[in-house]
């Protein structure tokens, strides 16, 4: 039998995958986006959730784009490219009481974690249990089919692991297995309970290398290197979101997949941002500090965003915004896998479903660290 990690194998995946989609000219085409996480993929919650006032839902942020809209960038965020690549409106943010949910809606908040803060109240947060909570107590908007051909966009953990590296700066290996082992239990339960109320196409977006965010660099005084332990946390935890992944894979019915590799394209922008298009992957466009990684403000904004791959300390550019959508859905499996999203919108749901995850070998260039 050909090794599960060779080219030869994921080769028999392709052939495979492809006859079978040909013997099933009849599969549909998902027209509904939900999507859950965190700022990365927050189209607006924040501001309806929030009693104070939400930097997102000012200039600069949307800058690019003429208006600012509650998103954390100077634009578009990615489930925005990939509501256009699927041929539907962009999805509203499901706090939002005017907007039209006929394609879906979106649960993420900026700040939301996993397993939930002290520092904020879950109402505020929306942990990723609530949002799913939240999605199940709207269901009745979709009808069965449409929930079941959705594709169900998730991306969240990052504020637990920057939570927890602030507040562990020298946690063992046990320690550090131990928390993520929480997340991903939590994640679980989740993803099952989305799967329970009718969801069977799922895409996950891991984490990046934490520490190189600008915000993380500025704060800890190492401008030019990133953060090892933040990056460790994020690498832990994207192998054993991995496994889980395929463990739901074999264990629910239906239960279909697709798995982006966030964490070496931001890597890799970060190291050669000039291969990418980008003037740099170390300062943000917009703050203050030597990397500007703080206090994104009208004052403080760079005059080109598409020359920087983070807008402020935290979050993405339009532009690195359109390439990780791109990624998503066209690239090949070295990037995302065991199908891209384009293939992941097709795939019917009443065949056997390929897939093969390799293991992730991430990293980080400050600390040399691998995980397998």
């Amino acid at each position: 039998m050909a090794d599960p990690n060779s080219g030869l194998f994921s080769l028999s995946c392709l052939l495979v995958t492809t006859l079978a989609l040909l013997h099933y000219p009849t599969s549909s085409v998902a027209q509904t986006l939900f999507v859950f996480g965190d700022g990365y993929y927050d189209a607006g919650n924040k501001q309806f959730l929030s009693g104070n006032r939400v930097d997102a839902n000012s200039p600069p942020y949307g800058i690019s784009v003429g208006e600012a809209t509650g998103r954390w960038s100077d634009g578009r965020i990615v489930p925005d490219y990939l509501a256009g690549f699927m041929g539907i409106p962009r999805i509203p943010p499901i706090l939002r009481s005017s907007g039209d949910f006929t394609h879906g809606a979106s649960f993420a908040i900026a700040g939301a974690t996993v397993l939930g803060s002290a520092l904020e109240t879950n109402d505020i947060q929306m942990t990723l249990s609530q949002q799913v909570k939240k999605f199940s107590q709207n269901k009745n908007k979709w009808t069965d089919k449409a929930l079941s051909e959705a594709i169900y966009l998730t991306y969240i953990g990052s504020d637990d692991y920057l939570n927890y590296a602030k507040n562990n700066p020298n946690p063992s290996h046990d320690q550090k297995q131990a928390f993520v082992d929480q997340v991903i239990t939590s994640i679980e339960a989740a993803i099952k309970a989305v799967h329970e109320a009718g969801g069977r196409k799922f895409a996950f977006q891991n984490l990046p290398p934490l520490g190189c965010l600008p915000m993380v660099k500025q704060e800890t005084g190492n401008n030019k290197d990133c953060v090892k332990l933040p990056s460790e946390m994020a690498a832990l935890h994207n192998n054993n979101l991995s496994k889980l992944i395929e463990k739901l894979a074999l264990d629910l019915e239906s239960f279909q997949f697709s798995f982006y590799d966030f964490f070496s394209s931001i890597q890799n922008r970060v190291l050669e941002p000039h291969t990418y298009i980008f003037g740099t992957g170390t300062a943000a466009c917009c703050g203050t500090g030597p990397l500007k990684g703080t206090g994104c403000a009208a004052n403080n904004v760079c005059v080109n965003p598409n020359g920087y791959v983070f807008f402020d300390g935290k979050y993405l550019t339009q532009k690195a915004n359109f390439q990780v959508a791109d990624l998503m859905w066209n690239a090949n499996p070295q990037v995302i896998e065991p199908n891209n999203l384009r293939e992941l919108l097709v795939f019917p749901l009443d065949i056997p479903f390929i897939y093969n995850v390799k293991s992730l070998d991430q990293v980080g260039k400050d600390g040399s660290f691998v995980i397998k």
